[in-house]
């Protein structure tokens, strides 16, 4: 059964075992004022999970034996966690203090759905593309241009709603999750996160951009390949606009990035 007074923290590994470590130390280590749950998916068969559970005998770890992708990867994590908040966490990540604290502020609002924190690299330094405005054919066109609006959202001092927060580190309620299937699997890597907030937002949930709360995110450790990575955006890209806005819409982006790639 579900536990409102449990955080239930999901990280997909994928060539990030080196991080992993120094993750769930800052998790075990801040984490004090809600139970942590943890649950590792494995991702990578290349990488030997034994010596993990063997430092942390607390985790949960679910060997996929291959990878399956993120969106399909957390949702068996979240499949087999008993939380009433799911927090989905990069392994290259570390708390920078108790975030699961910030929880009981929303719990009197049926309305907030997901929360995003401030995302900080290894200098402390302001992330980028870490929040923002919908995602539109007009937006990739104005952010090219150098006119985005979203830059405003994840530069904001203050808690605001935002159309999208990162999956790096992307909290939502257990049941909304549930309600909505989940991640959509089609997606293999990138743009799980986007559809995730915008099926929230035609919900009528809000999203919540929270930067008094800030994570430390090192960024791309599990994206060694800059080819493949490419695609999978691409492919996902693609995906998400022929899901929301139709094939003739989704080929207008393609057109269009053809130009500015060019």
């Amino acid at each position: 059964m579900p536990n409102s007074n449990r955080l239930s923290i999901i990280i997909v590994n994928y060539q990030s075992k080196e991080y992993l470590k120094a993750c769930l130390d800052s998790i075990f280590k801040q984490v004090k004022s809600m139970l942590p749950e943890i649950t590792v998916v494995n991702n990578d068969e290349k990488e030997n999970m034994l010596a993990l559970k063997k430092d942390f005998p607390e985790i949960r770890i679910i060997e996929t034996e291959k990878n399956i992708g993120f969106g399909r990867g957390a949702n068996l994590g979240a499949e087999s966690s008993h939380g009433g908040w799911l927090l989905f966490l990069n392994p290259d990540t570390e708390f920078l203090s108790d975030y699961a604290k910030i929880f009981p502020l929303f719990e009197k609002d049926d309305k907030m759905g997901i929360i995003g924190p401030k995302l900080v690299d290894e200098n402390n330094i302001l992330q980028e593309w870490i929040a923002g405005t919908e995602i539109t054919l007009f937006s990739l066109i104005r952010n090219r241009l150098g006119f985005g609006q979203s830059e405003k959202i994840w530069k904001s001092a203050v808690s605001r709603e935002a159309d999208w927060v990162s999956g790096a580190a992307l909290a939502i309620r257990r049941d909304l999750f549930g309600e909505l299937g989940g991640f959509d699997e089609k997606m293999f890597m990138y743009f799980e996160d986007i559809d995730l907030c915008k099926r929230v937002r035609a919900a009528g949930i809000k999203i919540i951009y929270f930067p008094e709360e800030k994570i430390k995110h090192l960024g791309g450790k599990s994206s060694a390949n800059k080819k493949t990575q490419k695609k999978n955006y691409y492919a996902s890209q693609d995906y998400y606009f022929r899901k929301h806005y139709g094939r003739i819409y989704a080929g207008l982006v393609r057109f269009l990035r053809k130009i500015f790639v060019a």
